[in-house]
């Protein structure tokens, strides 16, 4: 029976969600892999269910192997003992990045020198921790001279785009490749070129066009003069969409470089980069789906204050602007943790030069970033304060204020160091973040923790525990013509109530669910008056058990 607001309910029975007898998360964090020899260089995504899913690069058989792990929400390893081996081929295989599958698996990519120069190769693990395309992995692209810093995103379709740079004609340009779930390569074989200008073009990263395709933006040294900030949009078909080798974004005096992008939620990015034209400042550039730059010609200084600033990481603030976080050393020679929000305009929206994060003694560095799912984010970094390097995190809300201690909670201060945290969302406005860890021995090891919406880091000493209140699937499928669906768990029941948006936060529908422990939603694309709604992007806020969850979806007509 199809209710009247054209949002089907099914309800059942019972959760899903057990409970956990006994929290596993442990004060300085969980061990994924403390197998012999080095682990290092995790990254991390999502598994959709409240924990995640980390891959890292795994000396333990004396060459780098590909290696991953999946946590429970409430901090259980759940695959083989120190992860499971997703490429173990000869030579070395490194620098893998990750991206959910939808299904709660991942795919991971990496460079791999089996064949002698470095290849891009990618794999897929399912929900249970088993691989799913060839032994060792799917060739993306094994052209000439060698391939290398893949990055990967979602094609919405349960494969992924990845990007790289290529050395085939000599000097490295930028290429790509889809795959798809089943692990085919569905563009022209060894990749399609995004650009291919003279001299050098490195270090690209990619956001999904959320119809299939994706942009990338990447540092360009076609002027012979210094490195400029360009991008290209590539469609689901694999056909370049913007100008022959890119759009500049930026090509002010002097460097720009290492550039990272997130979508707009309309079909465009914004990017932001490392900009030396007056000092070593933060800059943010829109590009819509046109190929057009939106803000002032040569980007918005998000950051000039003195000294330098580095290592910007950018993530949607859910409302067509983003939110960037770097290290930045204009307080001291030991740099410190700070963010800005920009809007869908080019404004930014908080403190001039951004607030602080974190302003304690000695070394901040390396901040990596997510959303909080209410227009604010979480940053984690690692920490010199103590005189070793740990690992903390600081929630920041929509409206530039810190939420958590003064200069971020610990989220691990074990002996020794701990290097380069990753970040996901928990689902639930918190976070789970990982890290290589040096406690153990010379060699690093792989931990993770979580911190919850509060900045409450788990004891492991607290009585029963549960995971997330309220877990909300992504959309499935988006984009979508005709109808989508997305799925609703609570570990007790409750009212929910679901809202949807349109970019510009107009809201469009809203329903009341009576109270249940499990909801499946289907949205048939309408408002509240029945009215078809024209192609785009929304937003769908659940909002359950005091708990506020925001998913994405596209309909495309």
């Amino acid at each position: 029976m199809r209710h009247p607001l054209a949002l089907l309910i099914l309800v059942a029975g019972i959760s899903f969600l057990p409970l956990s007898a006994q929290a596993l998360w442990q004060v300085d964090g969980v061990a994924l892999s403390t197998a012999v020899n080095s682990q290092d260089n995790p990254k991390i995504v999502s598994d959709g269910a409240g924990g995640a899913i980390v891959t890292w690069t795994d000396l333990r058989n004396d060459t780098y192997d590909i290696y991953a792990q999946r946590v429970s929400a409430t901090g259980a390893p759940l695959w083989t003992p120190d992860g499971v081996a997703l490429c173990i081929a000869e030579g070395v295989q490194q620098s893998p990045t990750i991206i959910s599958d939808g299904a709660g698996g991942a795919i991971v990519t990496w460079f791999d020198a089996r064949s002698g120069p470095n290849h891009i190769y990618a794999q897929r693990v399912n929900a249970s921790g088993i691989p799913q395309w060839a032994t060792d992995g799917v060739a993306l692209c094994t052209a000439a001279n060698g391939q290398f810093y893949p990055t990967i995103v979602s094609d919405g379709a349960g494969g992924a785009i990845v990007t790289w740079e290529d050395y085939r004609i000599g000097a490295p340009n930028i290429y790509a490749q889809r795959v798809s779930d089943s692990g085919s390569t569905q563009w022209t074989a060894d990749g399609v070129g995004l650009c291919t200008a003279a001299n050098y073009q490195i270090t690209p990263t990619i956001v999904s066009d959320d119809a299939g395709g994706a942009i990338v933006t990447w540092q360009d040294y076609r002027s012979s003069i210094s490195y400029d900030i360009y991008a290209q949009w590539v469609n689901a078909l694999g056909v370049p969409q913007w100008t022959v080798n890119g759009v500049t974004l930026c090509n002010a005096a002097n460097e720009q470089g290492y550039p990272t992008i997130v979508s707009d939620g309309a079909a465009g990015a914004i990017v932001t980069w490392e900009d030396a034209r007056t000092n070593r400042d933060i800059y943010a550039q829109r590009v819509d789906a046109s190929g057009t730059t939106q803000w002032t010609v040569n980007g918005v200084a998000l950051c000039v204050a003195a000294d330098v600033q580095q290592s910007p990481t950018i993530v949607s603030d859910d409302a067509g602007g983003a939110i960037v976080t770097w290290h930045d050393a204009r307080n001291s020679l030991y740099p410190d943790i700070y963010a800005q929000r920009v809007n869908a305009l080019g404004a930014p929206q908080w403190l001039g030069d951004g607030v602080a994060l974190c302003t304690v003694e000695n070394s901040q560095l390396y901040p990596t970033i997510v959303s909080d799912g209410a227009g604010g984010a979480i940053v984690t970094w690692h920490d010199g304060r103590s005189g070793t390097l740990d690992i903390y995190a600081q929630h920041v809300n929509a409206s530039g204020g810190p939420q958590w201690l003064g200069d971020g909670v610990a989220l691990c201060t074990a002996v020794s160091n701990q290097f380069k945290p990753t970040i996901a969302s928990d689902g639930a406005a918190g976070a789970i973040v990982t890290w290589h860890d040096a406690r153990n021995s010379l060699y690093p090891d792989i931990y993770a923790q979580h911190v919850n919406a509060s900045g409450e880091v788990p004891t492991g000493v607290s009585g029963p525990t549960r995971g997330p209140s309220l877990i909300v699937s992504d959309v499935y499928p988006s984009p979508f013509t005709g109808t989508a669906s997305m799925d609703i768990e609570l570990t007790s029941p409750s009212a929910v109530r679901i809202e949807v948006f349109d970019v510009a936060g107009r809201r469009v529908r809203t329903m009341t669910l009576s109270d249940a422990v499990s909801h499946r939603v289907e949205f048939n694309g309408r408002d509240d008056a029945n009215r078809l709604l024209t192609s785009g992007v929304y937003f769908c806020r659940v909002k359950a058990s005091g708990e506020t969850i925001t998913r994405k979806m596209v309909i495309a007509r």
